[in-house]
């Protein structure tokens, strides 16, 4: 009897947790229907981007790459089939997956305090939602801290990455203890591998850890059975093999190699240069570069990464001096490896970032008391036995109820705030969610404009190409074509230059991007990949724009460079070209560089551009690191100087590590400048270009 109401208690308290979750979740899909974000750079996008592809049916690897992984999208599939494919349901997906694992690894991470009650955990993992969720962030704000615990999915679903180890765990402490109590090594092995092979493919910041964390963990729980971990190990190296190996096959329709190069050299080669910010205290060239990653910390993100890495140094001295429990002790040192692992991997593979510590914050708060239960254990005995058990449950009830109110009640008055307050009162079918009147009138334009692109028989993916994915594309029924999807994610060299190809061979009809006075990124954009822009100057023009996007159809005829700029080399340090760039017109100067050998190659000689411009000289708000930004190591060098009669642009090139840059010569053409801001807005552009005739 006693078993049967413990486990009624424990079923009525992950209903409860349920229960609260998806009231949370449905006021937060309220406030998307009428506060979705609409911009185009802040990951969105790309999310709605692999989830439709996959929802297709379509290949990965050719007809589309995901950027986000593999099975951390598809993981998110059923949400977004159910509220209909739309970037609503896109967006919604993710807010429901990363409340889930907040809701999830907040109860794991009570389960791994051996000292709270089991049938108090739900409760203990409510309160922890409330306290880190809603409570610490209002008081953190009061003292402008930056409080690193979120729903927001953020920019490339950074916390859903770091809830892939409390999803595994389950089954690794239910696996681990079947091959501890019964020594069935090789369905135990092989199960937890198949596990891990859909979790080797969530993303690869997370699904590498992920696996060595698993592999760490099965060594502190059977390394005093050392036959009983070799076969576990065994089988969960074929068990991991062989779901990676189907999945990726079922997904790539058996053609994993594009794939396998886009994730592991296109990406991994080009990140480490391409993203901000570039100093070199930034980037991880050796051991001794490490703790740069607290230098550029925040405060929180920062101690809960040293506090969880030292807590689970220590869990793995007590496990393997047999002083903690077998499988939950194990379960700990996985946990929080794979939580470390996925904070670093992307900082030591690309660039260091505060947010990537965020992804230890919770666990790492909580770490001390995981490792401390034993005094934890201590303290609380004697109070829990002078404890009057009506008193203590009415505290605790008391402490539930409010906490549970109070987030329903945050949530409740946001979604009233933003509705009451909400100027979006014209409801899109084709994007899920409501927008302004201003706002439908450009999606019925664009909408138009594909209705024309139908009567001339353009193919969906040869109709438009956007620098970044944006609703636009949704509504004229585009399929990129472009397999990234977006010019942000065109990593690697061939991929960069089939990019450029679609307007430098003016494969496209018409083409998309950020307009400068909405985004200071749009000026790194251009920069990064001037070759692309360089095309698009010379083949499309621009004939009208919102307040974000400039849309450009195809020119009549190629425009040349309006006149010669001249452009001078020098060389004031081994690892630093300067280029002196001169015009007797304003407009933008497209730069060619001829490197000479011998020049440093490699990871550590990554290369950095400093302008300085009349573009540099405004005062506007700018790129992370401005005005520095990234450009690949290669012998030709194509780069953008803004420049005006009678000034000099200087363009300085440096290498990361103070290596040899070499030598080089520079030509310069100079292209007339392009005004978007005083373009017509898109319905009444778009209208002009149909009465041309067009397209």
């Amino acid at each position: 009897m006693p078993d049967r109401l413990r486990a009624g208690a424990a079923a009525r308290g992950w209903w409860a947790l349920a229960g609260l979750a998806a009231m949370i979740c449905a006021f937060r899909a309220g406030v998307l229907l009428y506060d979705h974000s609409l911009n185009s750079i802040d990951g969105a996008l790309q999310t709605w981007f692999a989830l439709d592809h996959f929802a297709d049916g379509d290949q990965l690897g050719t007809a589309f790459q995901s950027y986000l992984g593999i099975t951390m999208v598809l993981a998110l599939l059923p949400v977004f089939l159910l509220f209909g494919q739309t970037l609503f349901a896109s967006t919604l997906a993710a807010n429901v997956a990363v409340i889930a694992g907040a809701f999830g690894a907040a109860y794991a991470t009570i389960w791994l305090i051996r000292a709270v009650p089991p049938r108090a955990r739900w409760q203990a993992a409510l309160v922890l939602v409330f306290w880190f969720y809603y409570a610490a962030p209002l008081v953190a704000e009061g003292a402008g801290i930056r409080w690193p615990a979120t729903f927001d999915p953020g920019v490339s679903l950074r916390p859903l990455r770091g809830f892939l180890p409390f999803i595994v765990l389950p089954f690794f402490v239910v696996l681990v203890r079947r091959v501890l109590r019964d020594g069935r090594a090789l369905s135990g092995g092989l199960s937890l591998g198949l596990v891990a092979g859909a979790g080797l493919l969530w993303s690869n910041d997370a699904g590498i850890p992920l696996f060595i964390a698993l592999v760490l963990g099965l060594v502190m729980a059977l390394h005093r059975r050392i036959t009983l971990l070799a076969w576990t190990l065994a089988a969960f190296g074929i068990g991991t093999m062989a779901a990676a190996g189907a999945i990726l096959l079922a997904v790539t329709h058996g053609a994993p190699g594009p794939w396998l190069q886009y994730n592991f050299r296109d990406v991994a080669g080009d990140q480490f240069w391409f993203f901000a910010p570039w100093e070199r205290s930034t980037r991880i060239l050796s051991p001794a570069d490490l703790p740069n990653i607290l230098r550029h910390g925040e405060l929180l993100s920062s101690a809960s990464l040293i506090v969880l890495t030292l807590c689970v140094l220590w869990g793995m001295l007590q496990r393997m001096r047999g002083r903690s429990a077998p499988v939950r002790g194990s379960a700990f040192v996985f946990v929080g490896a794979s939580v470390i692992g996925t904070a670093l991997i992307p900082q030591i593979g690309g660039h260091i970032g505060a947010e990537y510590n965020a992804i230890t914050f919770v666990l790492g708060l909580c770490a001390p008391l995981i490792i401390g239960q034993r005094m934890l254990l201590r303290w609380a005995k004697p109070v829990l036995r002078n404890a009057s058990p009506a008193k203590t449950g009415m505290a605790v009830g008391v402490a539930v109820a409010g906490a549970a109110l109070a987030m329903v009640g945050i949530e409740a008055a946001r979604f009233a705030t933003v509705w009451a307050d909400t100027d979006r009162t014209t409801y899109d079918a084709g994007l899920g969610f409501h927008v302004t009147p201003e706002y439908a009138a450009d999606l019925a334009a664009m909408r138009q404009l594909a209705q024309a692109w139908d009567a001339q028989g353009i193919a969906q993916d040869r109709r438009m190409l956007s620098v970044y994915t944006s609703p636009l594309d949704i509504a004229a029924g585009v399929e990129s074509p472009a397999s990234v999807g977006s010019l942000i994610h065109a990593l690697g060299a061939d991929n960069r230059a089939n990019f450029t190809a679609l307007v430098g061979e003016r494969k496209v009809a018409a083409v998309t991007t950020i307009a400068p006075d909405y985004s200071g990124w749009e000026g790194w954009i251009r920069r990064a990949n001037w070759s692309f822009f360089r095309a698009l100057h010379e083949n499309y023009t621009p004939i009208a724009r919102n307040d974000q996007q400039v849309l450009w159809v195809r020119a009549e005829t190629v425009t040349p460079p309006t006149a010669a700029a001249t452009c001078r080399v020098s060389a004031p340090s081994r690892s630093t070209l300067a280029l002196d760039i001169a015009s007797p017109a304003a407009g933008l100067a497209s730069v060619s560089v001829t490197r000479q050998p011998p020049f440093a190659t490699g990871r550590s000689a990554m290369l950095t551009v400093t302008e300085a411009s009349p573009d540099t000289a405004a005062k506007a708000d700018r790129w992370a690191d401005f005005p520095r930004y990234g450009i690949g190591n290669t012998a030709l060098v194509s780069l953008v100087a803004p420049v005006t009669a009678g000034t000099t642009t200087r363009l300085t090139l440096e290498v990361l590590d103070g290596s040899d840059i070499g030598t080089g010569t520079c030509t310069a053409q100079v292209y007339a400048p392009v005004d978007t801001a005083a373009l017509p807005r898109l319905p009444e552009g778009i209208d002009r270009y149909l009465a041309q005739g067009a397209p």
